[in-house]
């Protein structure tokens, strides 16, 4: 079978590396892949090489605009020579163009739905309007790509239910003994102490104040050195970085900015902890648990399918007291950390491998082609 995937981009993002995880799954099976960016070419991208790598072929066919028709026009002319039997549509643009040239060319297609964002109705509503127009016509299934994300978009398709696919989570580099203990001890005096982290863009969504301030609550009912670490750029972090000084918590709580190395800062760490208000399948969650981290989470978008209590702590959101108590009781229980963690490792190469997703997405293309 060949697969062509159209996609908004290939910059570093979610979507994106999924591309890279599908065409190593699908490769791997005996199938082909191709990939159309509707951006400029992206060869500095990281995607963009490892798809290189992996000798899967990238079209770039620009659009300039929603109404850009001339291209829909291109991305159907490619498609018609592409021999693909099935095309796969994700992101905005992408379902929308992708999948009404999918149309013109006469070859099935499905789509994938990502956003499980309170915005989704408001931000940009002639888009989502567009989206779901198109979608409704020409896509034979839509995919959401966890269960929030099909609770928030279902009330779009009416009578077409959505199919929940969750997301994979990739499989991240084996990280030594000298590289942990080289990140544990970048941040900890002789690498001594309790390390914890948080992956996630700075912005107020994923609830760094409540993090911090029960980093604060909690840090002197703490019975060793303890740093809390934040991985990821965004808008808020002068937010951020004022509260922590205002909180004299400097030398405890580092803004990490964008990091090329988090799964060795995941390794090198004892306790994962997101403090988000809003959420859909949380990647970096999947990716702390395959890590074998513990983890305190809120009770937003997926969390409570994916971590259960075998797993870790799942807490009201907004409640930076209650996460105080968890991060105090994880702390005082070094094997209890590490039950959970062996729990969490163990329950996502289940349940999110990207195996699993690619047979699951396979077995729907085979329905999509023989109904």
């Amino acid at each position: 079978m060949k697969v062509v995937q159209i996609i908004d981009s290939l910059k570093v993002g979610g979507a994106q590396t999924l591309e890279v995880v599908f065409a190593r799954e699908m490769l791997r099976h005996g199938h082909r892949v191709k990939v159309i960016s509707l951006s400029s070419p992206e060869i500095h991208s990281p995607i963009y090489q490892e798809l290189q790598q992996l000798e899967v072929e990238v079209t770039n066919i620009p659009l300039r605009s929603l109404a850009d028709l001339w291209r829909t026009r291109r991305i159907e002319a490619e498609l018609r020579v592409s021999g693909a039997q099935l095309i796969h549509t994700q992101l905005n643009y992408a379902n929308i163009h992708g999948s009404l040239a999918a149309h013109w060319a006469g070859i099935p297609s499905v789509a994938s739905l990502h956003n499980a964002s309170v915005h989704l109705y408001s931000y940009k509503p002639y888009r989502t309007k567009l989206e779901t127009r198109a979608l409704t016509r020409y896509s034979r299934r839509i995919i959401a790509c966890g269960h929030t994300v099909a609770r928030v978009q279902q009330p779009r398709f009416q009578d077409k239910n959505l199919d929940v696919i969750p997301n994979p989570v990739p499989d991240l580099p084996k990280i030594s003994a000298k590289q942990k203990q080289q990140a544990r001890r970048e941040f900890l005096a002789n690498g001594k102490g309790l390390l914890m982290i948080s992956v996630g863009r700075l912005i107020p969504e994923k609830g760094y104040s409540d993090l911090i301030e029960a980093f604060a609550q909690a840090r002197p009912n703490l019975l060793q050195p303890a740093m809390l670490l934040i991985a990821g750029r965004g808008p808020w972090r002068a937010e951020l970085q004022s509260q922590i000084d205002q909180n004299g918590l400097t030398d405890y709580i580092q803004l990490l900015g964008e990091r090329t190395d988090v799964p060795a800062l995941l390794a090198a760490s004892d306790l994962y902890i997101s403090s988000s208000h809003y959420e859909g399948q949380s990647l970096a969650v999947l990716e702390a648990m395959l890590s074998g981290l513990p983890l305190i989470a809120t009770d937003v978008g997926d969390n409570r399918q994916i971590i259960s209590a075998e797993c870790g702590l799942v807490l009201p959101a907004v409640r930076p007291d209650l996460l105080a108590e968890g991060i105090m009781r994880l702390a005082r229980d070094p094997a209890e950390r590490k039950r959970l963690g062996h729990n969490a490792s163990r329950c996502v190469q289940e349940k999110y491998a990207p195996a699993v997703w690619v047979e699951r997405l396979l077995a729907l293309y085979d329905e999509v082609l023989h109904a």
